[in-house]
């Protein structure tokens, strides 16, 4: 649909969090849900039930609304599932804290703890980096043996942008697999042509017409602390990546002139903090 306006005269994508709970967290309609969720998870899933139910944010005194459903797999099994948006890795430490806080909320069972129920956080990941894949699915694992600390708590990373590139890359006329993971990336003109092959994008689409075209849509303070907190996480995190360099570096020059000196491979490693495998190749590049 075209001719939208908005107060910015920006299109609104369900890229941020708010976004799409607002389009997709209607406990009267799953069926848009029901559809995203298969596709990420690889198998067919109905939602049961959203936690919460006052989901939509819709005026400014709204907090932050951490999307949990409970789902049910064709099996006949139960998924606690957290989901979120994310662009990088301020947005995933802080998706990380929702899940553990959500998955430490769910585990208590009465006078027990849950040990067979599964929980997985869903993350829509809209970083543009190719290397990072379609999808990746992450466990707390032991690093020698892989082993699993639980089975029942992982994390998908669903990249957005790859998938839409994997599936426009395809070009196959009327194929429809993914599409409702295609259409969360999709642009204005883009859902146009998706919303001709599903029935369900064009609902999509209808609704992402109404949201543009709703003035009464805000964007809550919240949002705007929200994303502060993002900036000032970004800041940190280069802050601490100049200062990890510039350590190694340093660690580097250490290391050479301990080599020069002839001081023991351990020694250099117990006071640098370098590997072997990196002493070893400055003695290399040494002799060079």
């Amino acid at each position: 649909m075209t001719d939208t306006t908005t107060d910015s005269n920006v299109y609104l994508s369900v890229r941020t969090d708010r976004l799409f709970k607002t389009v997709f967290a209607n406990p009267d309609d799953t069926r848009l849900m029901n559809a995203v969720l298969s596709e990420a998870l690889g198998e067919p899933v109905e939602v049961l039930e959203f936690f919460p139910t006052e989901l939509a944010v819709r005026n400014k005194k709204e907090r932050v609304k951490v999307l949990d459903v409970l789902l049910q797999t064709k099996d006949g099994n139960f998924l606690n599932c957290e989901v979120n948006t994310s662009f990088d890795l301020a947005t995933r430490v802080r998706n990380l804290a929702y899940f553990t806080s959500f998955y430490s909320q769910k585990v208590q069972r009465g006078e027990e703890y849950d040990t067979k129920s599964d929980f997985i956080h869903i993350d829509f990941d809209f970083n543009k980096n190719e290397s990072e894949g379609k999808k990746k699915i992450y466990r707390l694992l032991d690093e020698e043996t892989l082993t699993p600390y639980v089975d029942h708590f992982k994390m998908i990373t669903i990249n957005i942008e790859n998938v839409k590139k994997e599936w426009y890359d395809k070009n196959i006329q009327g194929d429809k697999e993914n599409i409702h993971l295609v259409m969360l990336g999709a642009s204005e003109e883009e859902l146009v042509e998706l919303s001709k092959k599903d029935e369900l994008v064009k609902e999509f689409d209808q609704k992402m017409y109404i949201l543009n075209s709703d003035g009464t849509f805000i964007r809550t303070v919240s949002e705007e602390e929200d994303k502060e907190r993002l900036t000032n996480t970004r800041i940190s995190l280069a802050k601490e990546e100049a200062a990890e360099e510039a350590t190694n570096n340093r660690n580097i020059e250490i290391a050479k002139s301990m080599l020069e000196k002839k001081y023991d491979i351990q020694e250099i490693m117990d006071l640098t903090g370098l590997s072997i495998t990196e002493i070893e190749k400055l003695k290399e590049e040494n002799r060079n």
